[in-house]
Order: structure tokens, then sequence, then C-alpha cells
């Protein structure tokens, strides 16, 4: 039976016996070994590292992943492709290259040879037929007594048959990135149409192989799509087993940013993040400006906001603390209205603005701060680079507005994945932030970011709810997305036509690009009350009815004009804030950081501004943030002003819509 053309499945060692040392020295060629200068014959006898990603590489780990799977039922894996993620930790495969020279009588030679078992270098495994043995004894043997094991190397009189064990603990994904890791995923039992095809994750804390998902993208390809095509969308329910990350989760351990994430993978109300540029009522008025604390409860109940200014005002400014939900917006939520001075309405660059010629003219903090949104719009700026030593990978990357995690739940835009045929709908639970560019020229615009995304996309897809047994909610899915699909589901099964609905993996280990990404998802159930009330929001519920807050947001890099202006990169996140906020104001972490893994965001504390005592009616919108302009509505004159007032309250009105709103959000 010929191999399917399906994307291979990955399998995942979480258990090695393998070494890098060994008697205070490497386990495997030494420095002299690897030397690959000639000799005085011109000959040249060295060893070199094979790449994972190399051919040879990938032969050793698709042959080991298939002999491994065919021990288990070879008539039901008959025809189908597995690949390891990596060689068992600890191993490293080496060629060993004799190269002649021009007039020497040797041969020219290459031996491949696997150094990492614990006895020592001498124990090399001088082929895959030589490590098979030992290979299958590590994937199987729950007891890790080398004594089971029967390789030339171990001389053990045991023998094991692979049984692929499933570990428990691997259900809280490591994408929800509060503290787990993959291999601490609760039980679960995945079946397919076939009952010799069920894969059951058994209760066993020392299991050493985890059945993952098809293959992702190798860490160092070339950055392009790399797509597990899916030719129709099953209908059943399910669940597939997440991808893995690309890199063992110790890397991420010791990560400053590990106490961030994980408050950003619970579900709070606290839902926006340092540094994210928000819609805020900090005045009398709406604004733009940036998150500088959450909130911390009891000293500072709500947010501390950073308004946007043009330079005239922007060191005189200072953050507005205690902004609480409803006083904020996610960027998206709103379009940006046009610039008011017609001077301005051609400039795209906040920076290479002559500010001082503007300084008399009324509403020019307005603009200002529009076009310092937009650029922020099309900027990124990557976090936290973990320490892994074959790729640029990291944990986290702020994308225009948005700060996303590894572990986050995402929008995709529709081209996200051609094979897919997407809808718009879709959402992506993120494995991997990957930096495929060299020599990243920081503050230079260009067409891509290269930066790679990769995970899982899912389709949400309902059912009667009368339908038994229940669809089941994948329970690796990041908690968050878990809980709001329990609330949803608790909605809409009080409906005149019920219906309960589940998360269907459609794309595994897919990877796109940064800019193929809408921006963060958001819990209808913590926004929808504050956007519509709570009181309309209960009634909905309670008739069946929910409004889904993800079909009614932007997408990032639309305001800005990305697609002709290109991606700017930064090197620090307060680089995209320049000149629109006081010199001094800082967002990267360091050391001092406080207990919730924020800083403040000045170097020195200095007073804030009093926030508004009460809000104003949302349909009163304006950009204007500051008291300066503002003046009671009897007494303002007939102006420009009111053009810009009626554009946002058509925005706003807009945004509350609740018909679908593909006519107002075309890139949906």
């Amino acid at each position: 039976m010929p191999l399917t053309d399906e994307p291979p499945l990955v399998l995942s060692l979480h258990w090695s016996d393998g070494v890098t040392t060994w008697q205070d020295g490497a386990n495997g060629p030494t420095d002299e070994m690897l030397d690959t200068s000639p000799d005085g014959k011109g000959d040249r006898d060295y060893f070199r590292p094979v790449e994972r990603n190399s051919p040879k590489g990938f032969h050793w780990l698709q042959k080991l992943a298939m002999w491994l799977m065919e021990t288990q039922d070879p008539e039901y894996f008959k025809g189908r492709r597995f690949i390891l993620a990596d060689l068992p930790t600890g191993y490293r495969l080496y060629e060993h290259v004799r190269v002649p020279g021009p007039n020497s009588m040797t041969k020219a030679r290459t031996d491949t040879y696997l150094y990492g078992h614990p006895k020592g270098p001498r124990k090399r495994f001088r082929s895959i037929a030589e490590f098979k043995q030992h290979f299958l004894w590590l994937a199987s043997d729950t007891e890790r007594n080398p004594k089971n094991c029967a390789c030339k190397m171990c001389c053990g009189k045991g023998e094991v048959t692979a049984e692929p064990i499933v570990d428990s603990s691997a259900q809280t994904s490591a994408m929800s990135t509060r503290g787990a890791v993959a291999r601490e995923r609760a039980a679960a039992t995945v079946q397919t149409a076939s009952p010799r095809a069920k894969v059951t994750r058994r209760t066993v804390a020392n299991a050493a192989l985890v059945v993952a998902a098809p293959a992702p993208a190798a860490p160092t390809a070339p950055h392009q799509s790399t797509a597990t095509t899916v030719s129709t969308r099953s209908s059943s329910s399910t669940p597939t087993l997440p991808t893995p990350v690309p890199f063992n989760q110790h890397h991420m351990s010791s990560s400053y940013t590990a106490a961030e994430r994980e408050i950003d993978a619970t579900r709070s109300e606290d839902i926006f993040r340092p540094g994210e540029l928000v819609w805020c009522h900090c005045t009398e008025a709406w604004s733009l400006g940036v998150i500088v604390a959450r909130p911390a409860p009891p000293k500072s109940p709500g947010y501390t906001v950073q308004v946007l200014k043009s330079p005239l005002e922007a060191e005189m400014s200072r953050p507005y603390p205690r902004i609480t939900l409803r006083g904020l917006r996610p960027w998206l939520a709103w379009s940006t209205p046009e610039i008011t001075i017609p001077s301005l309405r051609l400039v795209l660059d906040f920076e290479s603005v002559n500010w001082q010629q503007f300084r008399d003219i009324r509403g020019l903090e307005v603009d200002a701060s529009i076009l310092k949104s937009r650029d922020i719009d099309t900027s990124y700026c990557l976090i936290d680079k973990i320490d892994y030593p074959y790729a640029n990978f990291y944990t986290g990357v702020f994308y225009g507005a948005e700060k996303i995690w590894i572990g986050e739940i995402v929008r995709l835009k529709r081209h996200a994945a051609p094979h897919a045929n997407l809808t718009g709908l879709e959402i992506m639970v993120v494995v991997s932030i990957q930096d495929h560019r060299k020599q990243p020229p920081n503050k230079t615009r260009t067409g891509s970011t290269d930066i790679m995304i990769q995970g899982d996309i899912y389709e949400f897809v309902t059912y009667p709810s009368s339908t038994s047994p229940p669809p089941q909610i994948p329970q690796w899915l990041p908690p968050r997305l878990i809980i709001e699909t329990k609330l949803k589901n608790e909605a809409t099964s009080r409906a005149q036509n019920p219906t309960v609905g589940t998360w269907r993996c459609i794309q595994n280990g897919y990877s796109v690009k940064l800019e193929d990404i809408k921006g963060r998802w958001y819990e209808s159930s913590i926004l929808i009350p504050e956007l519509k009330g709570r009181h309309k929001f209960q009634q909905d519920v309670q008739s069946g009815k929910w409004d889904e807050l993800a079909t009614q947001m932007n997408e990032m890099g639309n305001a800005g004009q990305a697609s002709a202006r290109g991606w700017l990169r930064h090197a620090r996140r307060d680089e995209a804030l320049t000149k629109a906020v006081p010199r001094g104001f800082v967002l990267e972490k360091d050391p001092t950081m406080n207990s919730q893994g924020v800083q403040p965001g000045f170097a020195v504390q200095v007073p804030a501004q009093q926030p508004p005592a009460a809000a104003g009616p949302a349909g009163m919108v304006d950009l204007t943030g500051g008291d300066d302009d503002y003046a009671p509505q009897e007494d303002q004159q007939p102006s420009d002003d009111e053009a810009l007032t009626r554009q946002m309250e058509a925005d706003v009105a807009s945004f509350f819509r609740t018909e679908p709103v593909d006519s107002f959000y075309g890139s949906l």
C-alpha cells in the first residue's frame, strides 16, 4: 500500500537517557576530531554535525518513527506517515568525512554516527538500524530500566515491544502559558472511524511517547506557509491532538515574561495588557492611549493609561490612573476618523511632521493621536527571545496595537490559509513565534514582517443540542476559550432551535505570516456587556442569543495602510511611541518590575492626571483627549470638529450593530 499524500503525524519523545557530556568532556567528537584542516598530505579527516533539517536528518526522524508505529497495529498504520519531532534528548548525529587531497591514495568516504549513549562516546551507534532496538526501548519502557534494553550498547537481556503511551499530563496546553507544559495535559481519548485506530491517553506519569499532530514546518525552514492541506471539513466532532511546541519547554521556564503570560492566559476582566494601544475615556471625550499598567487592587483598582499627544504637548502629559474597563475599547473595535487638518491628510509618518507650524490650529491633538496610532498599527516588536540554539523563537510579539504570546488565541485573515477556504471567523492557537530575518533593519519599513506564527487552526461547529453524545470541547485548548465556549453553549441551548458547539481543528501545525493575523481574540461575555449594557446582554443570553464580538472587529494593518506603506520593526515597544509620550516613558521590563510582571511607565514617578468623574454617553465620541480643546456644548461654535464628531458617532453606531457586519468591516 503506497504512502498517502497526507502530511506525517509528529511523534515526540519526552524522556531520554541521552547525555551530551561524559567524564568532564563531550559525549561526542572532540575538538580535534571536528577540525576540518588538511593534514600534511592534503587529506581532510573530520566530523561534522548533521543538521535536523538536512535530508539525512529527516531520514533518521522518519525511519525511527515509522519503525515505532509499525510495532503497533501494522495493518491499521500501513500507508500512514510519521516523523519524530527531534532525536531523543541528548542524542546527536554526526558524519565522519574523509576527503582525499589532490595526490592522495585515500578514498573519499562518509560514515554516520549517533552519539549520546550514557556509557560514553565509544558507545556510539554506527547506523540507524543499530539504534533501532535502543530507540524502541526509550519509547516504551515505563520502568526506564536499561536492563530491559536488548541493544548492542546496553547489552541487556530484556526485549520490549513498543507501545505508544500518550502522557496524561499533556492536556493543559503549553499554549495556556499558565506554567503548564504540553506533557501535563489530562487524560483524553482520541477516536477515529475505525475501532482499531483508537489511541488512549493513559494516566502514566512516566510515559515516553507523545502522539502529536501533523508535522509542523521545520524551525529553520524558509518563511512560507506550510499548509497541512485539508480537502474537506469532516462533520465529526472528534478532537485532533494539538501540535507540540518545536522546542523543549524548559527553554521558557526561566523567561522573564512567564508571570505576565500566566496572567494573560487566565480568564479575567483585565483583558488589556501593558503596551497595548486602546481607545480610552480618560477625559470628557474618547482618546487614543497606551496601557501603562494593569489594575492592581486595592491600591490601583483600574488601568493606568497614557494618552497619545503631539510633540508640542507630549512632555507635559501624564498618565491617567483608575480607568475602568467601561472606559476602554480594543483598538480594532472602532475605525479612526478622517484627519481634520487638510494639509496633514497626505502625511503618513508622525515623526516627519513639522508640528510647530500647526501650533495654533484647533484639533491638532486629535490629528496627532490619529497619525501616531496609524503608525503603531503598522509596527511590530518581538518580545523575550527564547534560549534555543537553532532558531530565533520568541515568547511574544507586539503586533500593531496588541501584544500576542505563545499560547494566544488569534483571529485569522481570510487569505491566511488558502487551502482551508477560511471564512474570517476561524481562530489559531499559537504554538511558536519565529523570526526569519537574519539581519533585521529596525525602523525600516518592509513589505513583510518576516515573522512566522505557527499553530493549529480551529473552526466553530454547531450541532442540535439533542445530539448524543454531545460534542466535546478539546480540553487542551486554552482555558479562556474553554470557559467562553461553555458559556456560549449555555446560551444557545436556550434558543428556539437549541444548539451547542465545539472547536474543530481544520489545520494542524500551520504556519502563517504575522501580518496574516487580524488580531487578538476577546471574550464576548466580558466586552459585550460593557459595550451594549449588562441588562441587554443578560436578556439576549436568556433568550438564546449570543452576540459574537469577533464578527464586529477590524483587522490589524488596515488603519495604517500596511499593504501600501509596509511594516515597521522596532527593537523595543517604547520606540513605536516616541514623540507622542513624554521622554523617559519605558515599557520594557527589567529586573525591577513589580510582582505582576509589569513596570511603571516612567523611570521617575510623576503625578498622574485624574480621570473624569463619570464617563459621558458613548454616542458623544471624539478624539480630543485633553481639557484644552473641550468646551461646554452651548459655547461651541460650528467648526470642522463637527464633522469629526459625526464621523466618530457613525463609527460607534456601526460597532454597536448586531447584524452581520461584512458591509462595514469589509476585511472580514
